[in-house]
């Protein structure tokens, strides 16, 4: 659980914060100056809390943003990147339009087409037909 916070620190907080938003740092200490010279608050106290929730509310905003850039960049990263061409159309589809793929490729035999495959296993490579004879003839003599 957080910590619990009285209203009137959360409202100058904010207040303070709407005002002079980018004056403020994750830093306390330079929180606290600030505070004091924009605010006419006396209580050390009521400074100091209003210092801390001003730093909090600024640490929370600074990982809020590094975790939106970082879930923009990998969203980036995962979507195709397209060019455009003279005429403004991306290239990548208008290649896909004008070269659609033919239906019969891959491995073959969907219409009947025969695999390349059984004419690998069919002619044994020239380099097996030598070894082969070298050892015959080592063999016999």
């Amino acid at each position: 659980m957080g910590k619990v916070r009285i209203g009137k620190v959360k409202s100058i907080s904010n207040e303070l914060v709407l005002k002079y938003g980018n004056v403020f740092t994750t830093d306390f200490e330079e929180n606290k100056k600030l505070v004091q010279q924009y605010t006419d608050i006396t209580s050390k106290r009521l400074k100091n809390r209003v210092a801390g929730y001003i730093t909090r509310l600024k640490a929370n905003e600074k990982r809020r943003e590094e975790a939106e850039a970082a879930e923009a960049e990998k969203i980036e990263e995962s979507e195709p990147k397209q060019t455009l061409d003279i005429e403004g159309e991306p290239k990548e589809l208008e290649e896909a339009a004008e070269a659609p793929e033919p239906e019969g490729t891959g491995t073959g035999g969907d219409a009947g087409e025969p695999t390349d495959e059984t004419t690998a296993e069919a002619a044994p490579a020239e380099d097996e037909k030598a070894e082969t004879s070298t050892d015959a003839k080592g063999a016999a003599q």
